[in-house]
């Protein structure tokens, strides 16, 4: 019974409460000289009487209607508001138990002289005001803890969502910039000021569009212009730092060790960063070298990433590898200012030294009629490299229509190489024909110059544009290879031995000069023009000897394996094309390209061969709202390497040979793609898909003779390749949880014929990969998340000579994130890979388990200590297939294995980021 009272008298309070703030007040707002002229997108500002706390708001929509609910009765209101353009108008309303809902018909709003930036309003600012072209919101109204930075603010704002990979939309339109107080901050790096910048600090919020984008692009619709978001400082910030620290160890004498801070005063900025490890992982995430190592300003060119949490920025690996174990260290700094006359300077320096050991078998299994080449290899290499990369960037915003761009890089990378191999070949009756004992000792080194300039211009014309560009670069790469081999064959008994250093002389120099101009010919039509040329000059240098037993130095001359290549010559490429706009979201883009190009190939001991082609093909593109479609076509001149009449032997079982003759490549490629978000339903899709269709395109032919194959590059028509796929994901948000599910689907069709033997056969390899992930969120305290894919791998041949294959892989993702109790997170990921393909002595089923626990310490969390377990189960190894011509190629490499490891972080600020899951740095 007194349960049962306690019950009754709960619900009647709830009712009492809900009653208490079922008031509203509703209203419209017009224009006191013109009644039909009603005021939209205007601020209602909500206070109670006595009191300059903000109660509640809202804009009205787009018929100049307002309405307030969840109003307490009893209270008397005071309504403030404000429209651009238009004088403050200012209400008090008494909502009472008898009238809770009040209807103030039209109210009519007086324009005034001045504009609302001149206006001073102390204890009445409203929370948004909406101009003609800005939305301001004012950072006082919306309120955030002591400790949130500047993402939690905009997290409050309405109409703004911020991603899980910080992103920023408002209503519904991509944020391409934000500025602090008209400038950039960090070169224009967004979750640098998001996830740095205190936000107490913030006195007002700005969103604006980017009216350059719109300027590059015409026809963007209202919905498709990206946003500037202003954010405007009670006052100037001078100087700071942040960054982390981090050190730790583990059993098996492993360890890490790093740091990465950003000192900034004014405009000028500088990162400096350093790392130490031998645990094969890279020093730092994606995130943080982006935004606080710099990438962010001086700008990301090339980007290259693994699933194994391997990636490289620019060509700048910042450790860790794709295979093998490495020992890998490294630093560098990245400097950026911008100066008085607008003009951004950037200058950075890195240097890297991976020291890796791979362990590799590999299992190719070739289909031969009713015979088989099975080969066997068991290779050991140890690997050691030295990178230094220097880079600058000058980006010169001359007036608001003009902007120049200069980028100079150098590249100097050495590697000195140490292999050791045991292969052998049986047949499909099981019987032994050869097997090969090789050691290699490589040097080299792949150096590069480049400088890069572009200036774009615009014009007052919308849709006229003007840019002009140059990209030169030569890449000087000494080759010394050093090779010993013995080879044994069995079924007519023999053996062969090599003894042989190879001197290659490679140095590639290109010159690529392109320009383009649009001009609007009317409303719905205009004109474009693209010209390129592309200067070659490309030499490759082989000289061969053997070892000379007198003296034991390699001076015994080989005529026949040695060569020198010279590629001289040129290629230019015109495409005309009339872009018609259909309707405000469809237009087409019809054209036809010219490509001509010019090639003489030099060579020392053979005769020499000119190359001249042109030819002239259409063009199309098709933009249709999200829908965007483009066909194009081009030519590619062969690698000189490729051109090089001298065989390659340093794998005996396995030589390949070159080919003077070879043509340039006709390629046509075609691409698809559409992509959309849907802020309102959180929806997000896209579907993609490229295609090549190749004339002389280059595939190998192979001689087996005795277990050994020969392989000569020869030119081949009719072939093609398509890739493509599907993403969609959709989030559902319940209270403080957040459910997001996702499904996707990949495919490939590779379609090129084989020849082996002088037997050809049209040959098509298919791979599908459906997948599917699903992931939870309980208000930051439990996350969950799985993820299963498979890859189905298919070829089928046109001669029966050759036999279908197939494999299957499947791989399957868990993980589990707990941040409970306060200051401990607790978190796990189990991975499976598993292989249709059976093979003795290869992990089929390869299980990767890693656990951790993360205490946190000090204020805002900025101390954590963290133990983490590699690979509980000891799998040891990672495992590839792929099928490539008539084989199926199994590939298994060596891993760390089982180790422990302790880390102790230190965050200098705090950039809001949830501690554990991925991006940490114990990258499992």
């Amino acid at each position: 019974m007194k349960k049962l009272l306690l019950s009754i008298a709960f619900c009647l309070t709830f009712l009492n409460l809900f009653a208490q703030k079922n008031g509203s007040i509703t209203g419209i707002l017009a224009d006191s000289a013109n009644h039909k002229t009603t005021l939209n997108y205007s601020t209602v500002s909500v206070y109670k009487t006595g009191d300059s706390v903000l109660n509640s708001y809202k804009l009205s929509d787009d018929k100049g209607t307002f309405k307030i609910n969840n109003l307490q009765v009893g209270i008397k209101y005071r309504l403030v508001i404000t429209a651009w353009q238009y004088g403050t108008y200012r209400k008090e309303v008494y909502i009472t138990a008898e009238q809770p809902n009040i209807n103030l018909g039209t109210l009519y709003l007086s324009t005034q002289a001045n504009d609302l930036n001149e206006v001073n309003i102390v204890a009445e600012r409203p929370p948004i005001i909406v101009r003609k072209d800005t939305i301001e919101f004012n950072a006082e109204s919306f309120k955030t803890l002591p400790s949130a930075v500047v993402e939690d603010l905009l997290k409050k704002l309405p109409g703004v969502q911020i991603g899980s990979d910080g992103s920023i939309q408002v209503n519904g339109k991509a944020v391409s910039k934000i500025l602090v107080d008209g400038k950039e901050f960090f070169g224009g790096d967004q979750q640098i000021a998001t996830k740095n910048l205190p936000a107490n600090i913030i006195d007002k919020v700005q969103v604006v569009d980017d009216k350059q984008a719109k300027r590059r692009d015409p026809d963007l619709t209202a919905a498709e212009i990206p946003q500037i978001i202003n954010l405007k400082l009670k006052k100037a910030i001078k100087k700071g730092a942040f960054g982390k620290l981090y050190a730790g160890g583990g059993s098996k004498e492993l360890y890490q060790a790093g740091g990465l801070m950003n000192f900034f005063r004014d405009t000028t900025q500088v990162s400096v960063l350093a790392y130490g490890n031998n645990i094969n992982q890279p020093g730092f995430n994606p995130n943080d070298v982006q935004r606080i190592g710099g990438f962010a300003r001086s700008g990301v060119n090339s980007m290259m990433m693994s699933s194994g949490g391997y990636f490289e920025f620019n060509g700048i690996s910042f450790g860790g590898s794709f295979s093998g174990i490495q020992t890998s260290s490294g630093g560098g700094f990245n400097f950026n200012t911008l100066t008085k006359k607008g003009i951004k300077l950037n200058t950075q320096y890195f240097f890297g030294r991976n020291d890796n050991l791979l362990e590799k078998l590999t299992n190719t299994n070739q289909t031969l009629g009713n015979d088989r080449l099975i080969t066997n290899a068991n290779e050991n290499t140890s690997a050691l490299t030295l990178k230094h990369n220097i880079a600058g960037k000058l980006d010169w915003q001359i007036d608001s229509l003009t902007q120049l761009t200069i980028e100079p890089f150098i590249v100097l990378n050495s590697t000195n190489t140490v292999s050791t191999n045991y292969s052998s070949n049986t047949n499909a009756s099981g019987q032994l024909v050869n097997n090969l004992q090789n050691l290699i000792d490589r040097n080299s080194s792949s150096n590069k110059y480049q400088l890069v300039a572009d200036l774009s211009k615009d014009f007052k014309k919308a849709g006229r544009a003007f840019n002009i560009g140059f990209d030169v670069s030569t890449t000087p790469n000494p080759i010394l290879n050093y090779n010993r081999s013995i080879s044994n064959f069995f079924l007519t008994p023999s053996t062969s031995e090599i003894d042989q250093l190879r001197n290659s002389q490679v140095e590639n120099f290109r010159s690529y000069i392109y320009t383009n101009y649009s001009e609007p010919i009317s409303k719905k039509l205009s004109f474009k023009i693209d010209l390129s040329g592309n200067i070659l000059n490309n030499e490759n240098a082989l000289s061969t000897f053997y070892r000379n037993p007198a003296n034991q130095l390699y001076d015994i001359a080989i005529p026949n394996l040695s060569q020198t290549v010279e590629q001289n010559g040129f290629k230019t490429n015109t495409n005309l094309s009339l872009r018609y706009k259909i309707t405000k979201d469809f237009n087409i883009q019809p054209g036809v390209v010219h490509n001509y190009i010019s090639l003489n190939n030099r060579f020392s001991n053979s005769n020499n061969i000119d190359q001249r082609y042109n030819f002239i093909w259409p063009t199309f593109q098709l933009v249709y709202k999200i829908f965007r479609l483009n066909y194009d076509a081009r030519f590619t001149e062969p690698n000189v390497s490729y051109l090089q009449p001298v065989a390659d032997n340093t794998n005996a079982l396995y030589i390949r040979n070159g080919n003077p003759a070879l043509l340039p490549a006709r390629m046509q490629r075609l691409s698809i793609n559409m992509y959309k978000y849907d802020p309102k339903n959180l929806i997000n899709y896209n579907l993609y898909g490229y295609g090549n269709f190749t004339k002389n395109g280059i595939v190998n032919t192979i001689s087996i003779s005795n277990g050994v194959q020969t392989v000569t590059p020869v030119n081949v028509s009719g072939i093609y390749n398509f890739n493509g796929g599907a993403n969609g994901s959709r989030d559902f948000k319940i209270n403080k949880t957040t459910l997001k599910l996702g499904i996707g689907v990949w495919g490939n069709i590779n379609h090129a014929p084989v020849i082996i033997n002088n037997i050809r056969s049209d040959a098509n390899v298919f791979y599908i990969g459906p997948n599917g992930n699903v992931r939870v969120n309980f208000n930051d305290l439990v996350e969950i998340s799985q993820f299963y894919s498979v890859s189905l791998n298919r070829s089928r041949y046109q001669d029966s000579f050759y036999t279908n294959l197939s494999y299957n892989t499947h791989t399957a993702t868990s993980e589990l994130i707990i941040r409970y109790p306060k200051k401990v997170v607790f978190e796990t990921n189990f991975a499976i890979t598993a292989n249709s393909q059976q093979i003795a002595g290869y992990n089929n089923n390869i299980k990767l388990w890693n656990a951790a626990v993360t205490y946190l310490f000090m204020k805002n969390d900025r101390l954590q200590l963290k133990l983490a377990i590699n690979d509980i189960l000891q799998s040891n190894v990672r495992r590839s297939v792929e099928i490539t011509g008539n084989s199926v190629i199994d590939y298994q490499t060596n891993n760390l294995g089982r180790y422990g490891m302790l880390t102790l972080t230190y965050n200098i600020q705090n950039f809001g980021q949830k501690v554990g899951g991925r991006q940490t740095f114990f990258n499992f």
